[in-house]
């Protein structure tokens, strides 16, 4: 009887370690801790690896430039939704000839865990691995980015009814500009001046710039959080601390992202010699940094 019971006790305390750690953060809406980071990052550095060995042929330029609607997508429906978490598309169940209500009532963009992160990244890598095998046995390539513009461009009608913060959105869309420019010197004078080490940094720029207009600025400024409370704050381990304990410390979050994003330029340049090798640490390079900077920069433009 008492090795049933501890083998009773160790099932009850796996399951509120798993309940503490990962469902908690998704049911409370309190974002990332160390310990779901950590196992995210091992589950995604795994899932990587093997997708590097099964699709390496597939890493080219053009396929960088293929996925980018599925970023969108998967972005933009993580924003549909915030959106309807946060009450705002109630706000326009009217608009579109009543779509966004009939979207609402379907109760599949509900917030949970298929919606939320880590949920919404797996499903949106399934559907564009789904999306490539069938352009591929369909023998038409130009398909597979077809099939990301046909699943992102009904998504992105929905919220533009919802669109309003626009002087925030300029803001992000300023910071990140001027990121830009500051770089261009850096990537000119080592002649990394490519569309994907482009992309690279534009992603985390915009990631970085969307964070520190969202909290920084939206927090102090906007009558969504300062009359109603929904206001933002750092949902990763890092960006949360920065911005807890340091002043304007997501401008420091900012900082270390474009910092990243250039040493990972230079690394990959650097040392990967292998083409479709250095593609592929490029796609995770641009994809880690774009699809949370669209979801956060479309959030704050909807005002969720």
């Amino acid at each position: 009887m008492k090795e049933t019971r501890n083998r009773q006790d160790d099932i009850m305390d796996v399951n509120k370690f798993i309940e503490e750690f990962f469902i908690d953060p998704i049911v409370e809406h309190s974002g990332y801790n160390i310990v779901n980071t950590f196992v995210y990052a091992v589950i995604a550095i795994v899932a990587a690896f093997l997708i590097y060995k099964w699709l390496k042929p597939k890493f080219t330029q053009r396929f960088i430039l293929y996925l980018i609607p599925f970023v969108l997508f998967g972005s933009t429906v993580r924003v549909l939704s915030d959106t309807i978490d946060t009450g705002v598309a109630q706000q326009y169940t009217g608009s579109l000839g009543g779509l966004i209500g009939v979207v609402i009532n379907l109760g599949i963009y509900n917030y949970s865990i298929f919606t939320a992160t880590p949920g919404i990244y797996i499903i949106t890598a399934m559907i564009t691995l789904i999306a490539l095998i069938l352009s591929e046995k369909l023998r038409r390539p130009k398909l597979f980015p077809l099939i990301g513009l046909a699943l992102w461009i009904p998504h992105f009608i929905i919220l533009i009814p919802m669109f309003k913060e626009w002087m925030f959105f300029v803001m992000i869309a300023l910071i990140v500009v001027v990121s830009l420019a500051v770089t261009w010197p850096f990537l000119s004078h080592y002649k990394l001046l490519k569309r994907e080490s482009f992309l690279a940094i534009l992603g985390h720029a915009l990631d970085g710039s969307a964070s520190f207009v969202a909290i920084e600025i939206f927090n102090r400024m906007s009558t969504e959080c300062t009359d109603l409370g929904h206001c933002y704050f750092g949902q990763h381990v890092v960006e949360r601390t920065l911005s807890n304990f340091i002043p304007f410390g997501t401008a420091m979050f900012l900082l270390l992202k474009i910092i990243f994003a250039i040493f990972a330029v230079f690394f990959i340049e650097r040392y990967c010699k292998d083409q479709h090798e250095k593609m592929f640490f490029y796609t995770l390079i641009i994809i880690f940094g774009l699809a949370p900077g669209i979801r956060n920069t479309l959030r704050i433009l909807a005002g969720a």
